[in-house]
């Protein structure tokens, strides 16, 4: 495959999201379209990505409950996000029918 090239064609992610997988520079890259509000985007050593706590929330649809707790406790240890600042995120408009707020939810409590 040439650089850069699209390799399927758009499907849709756990949560209900469009993705498309392409080859950059003979790597696989998934890419995810949604609108995200500014709070769940952050820059790590220049590089733009979404913040933990969004990260967590959009692959707690993906993996099993134990993983999630561990993966939360791991991020509330390291201070990547406390409780109080998950629980406003997850009551925000936009969280409402996401399948990971409420997964979060549930391993937070």
């Amino acid at each position: 495959m040439r650089r850069n090239q699209r390799r399927d064609a758009f499907s849709v992610d756990a949560n209900g999201f469009p993705t498309e997988r392409i080859v950059v520079g003979g790597q696989d890259v998934l890419i995810h379209y949604v609108d995200l509000p500014d709070s769940d985007l952050t820059t790590v050593n220049g590089i733009p990505c979404t913040t933990a706590l969004r990260t967590v929330i959009d692959i707690a649809s993906g993996i099993d409950t134990a993983e999630l707790e561990r993966i939360v406790q791991d991020c509330l240890e390291g201070r990547l996000f406390s409780r109080g600042e998950a629980m406003a995120r997850i009551a925000e408009p936009d969280m409402l029918t996401h399948p990971g707020a409420e997964l979060l939810r549930q391993a937070i409590a």
